[in-house]
């Protein structure tokens, strides 16, 4: 098991993208939950899928969860996503679609179709997104920030501040 010093050096040597990126790349919007872990035994950090009505046991499986985006989790806003241009242009193709309850819903597989059309790396703007929303709560609240995550390996009383 790592020592209490080798998470904080763990924790403290990560960017953003390495917390934000393993629990997008496991959430499914809807679907799953995505989580981003620090194994306690090896100091991997791995991404985790929990379904709908899935239970993971973080206790019996040594980890540590860093970051987590909820199934039902709106990332972002349409508008924050594109440009100004784009967000036009993908307000139009909204309209276009036959079903028109699509157009004032939040739909992934629609903005998915219409990135893959207009050529724009979902992935990457959803990562600029969260990191840019993740940013200011984490250097503003670091402290907190590590202390939750070591207080879920460490007792109160053992942990050093």
């Amino acid at each position: 098991m790592l020592t209490e010093e080798e998470i904080r050096t763990i924790i403290e040597n990560l960017t953003l993208r390495e917390i934000i990126e393993p629990a997008l790349d496991n959430w499914i919007p809807y679907q799953s939950t995505g989580k981003t872990m620090i194994n306690l035994e090896n100091g991997k950090i791995k991404g985790v899928s929990i379904q709908m009505n899935e239970f993971y046991s973080l206790e019996h499986d040594n980890h540590i969860e860093l970051y987590k985006i909820d199934l039902e989790e709106n990332l972002f806003d349409e508008e924050e996503f594109f440009t100004e241009e784009e967000y036009e242009k993908f307000l139009n193709f909204k309209l276009n679609k036959e079903d028109e309850e699509y157009y004032d819903d939040y739909n992934p597989e629609l903005l998915s179709e219409f990135c893959e059309i207009e050529d724009i790396n979902e992935k990457e703007r959803q990562i600029k997104i969260l990191i840019e929303n993740y940013e200011d709560y984490h250097s503003n609240n670091y402290q907190n920030f590590e202390h939750a995550i070591i207080l879920k390996y460490y007792d109160e009383e053992d942990y050093t501040y």
